[in-house]
């Protein structure tokens, strides 16, 4: 599945994209060389990354990622040196892909949430699936994955042809499920606490929006109370892919967008400073780089970097054309 669009462009046109980007708004992340890039190898052959994400164990950082129909790892102790790795792990749960990471108190298991194609018929294309590690610093101890008994999406105004990127988030009784699908619907899902990972209820539309795929969520209390932060992946005007976000008290309430258009992003050419010329300007697929690890999404109030995978062009170049790599936000000291 291509889940990037990386349009080809003069730098002229991307420039003056810029400035005026830059009249409207100051930059509020900067972006430096790729954490994993172009020369980055699977098996020793070059591979195309997308849909990153990140999660702390120790002292490391563990980076999964979607290529070759299934899902990559490596791990860091940092990201200062760039790029982190040469050569990527091929994990062995099959074509389950999109992977959101974290550590299952109740269980003391690593969960890996993702999707696989439906073949049965029953979902939208795509299904919910998990996979469970005891430890996430052994690659080959996953297990393969199991299909979630999420039930089919269901509306009456405009049937749902294909649903993508799954998520879960517990808060202190239930599970959640973010999904999103065609027509910029947000569905979500709920269980128990008990009864996960079985047992949800019927999906319901939690927002509509101009959003494409990625829903991110996470436990962000301002103030000292409870506060959740919602990230999309949308598209522009332009065409480029650019984060939306939105906040709200409880995870069942309403979502209310709090930087959600293109000239006024969560992160996008908008706010974005390019200290490598290099990338196409796309941000797709991201999430926040946060230090706590499990299921109940805790982001830290000052949180500084995001993880996401864009368009990055070869030096000789003639077309412009970018490889999908795996970058890092940092934002701008004030």
């Amino acid at each position: 599945m291509m889940r990037l669009s990386c349009l080809p462009f003069s730098s002229l046109a991307l420039l003056a994209v810029f400035v005026t980007a830059a009249a409207a708004q100051e930059p509020v992340w900067r972006l430096g060389k790729p954490l994993l890039d172009e020369k980055t190898t699977l098996h020793g052959q070059p591979v195309r990354l997308v849909d990153p994400c990140t999660v702390r164990h120790e002292d490391r950082w563990h980076i999964f990622a979607s290529a070759n129909g299934g899902t990559v790892w490596t791990s860091t102790r940092d990201f200062a040196m760039r790029p982190i790795a040469s050569e990527v792990t091929k994990l062995p749960v099959g074509s389950c892909f999109v992977p959101q990471v974290f550590f299952c108190r109740t269980q003391s298991r690593w969960h890996l949430i993702g999707m696989m194609p439906d073949k049965t018929g029953r979902y939208p294309k795509m299904a919910p699936c998990l996979c469970t590690n005891a430890d996430i610093t052994n690659p080959k101890s996953w297990s393969p994955p199991e299909v979630l008994d999420v039930p089919s999406p269901q509306d009456e105004t405009k049937p749902v042809k294909q649903w993508i990127d799954f998520w879960v988030i517990c808060d202190d009784v239930k599970a959640h499920l973010f999904v999103t699908s065609d027509g910029g619907r947000l569905w979500r899902s709920e269980t128990t606490l008990a009864n996960y990972p079985r047992g949800w209820s019927s999906p319901v539309i939690a927002l509509r929006g101009d959003f494409i795929y990625a829903p991110h969520v996470y436990r962000h209390d301002v103030s000292g109370s409870e506060s959740y932060l919602l990230t999309l992946t949308a598209r522009a005007a332009d065409g480029h892919h650019y984060q939306q976000s939105y906040t709200a008290a409880k995870l069942d309430a309403e979502w209310q967008p709090a930087a959600a258009t293109a000239d006024k992003p969560f992160a996008g050419l908008a706010n974005v400073r390019l200290d490598d010329a290099r990338w196409s300007g796309d941000l797709s697929h991201g999430e926040p780089v946060r230090s706590s690890n499990d299921e109940r999404m805790i982001l830290e109030t000052d949180f500084t970097s995001f993880i996401f995978h864009g368009a990055y062009r070869a030096t000789d170049a003639k077309d412009a054309r970018g490889t999908p790599v795996v970058g890092v936000l940092q934002k701008v000291a004030p």
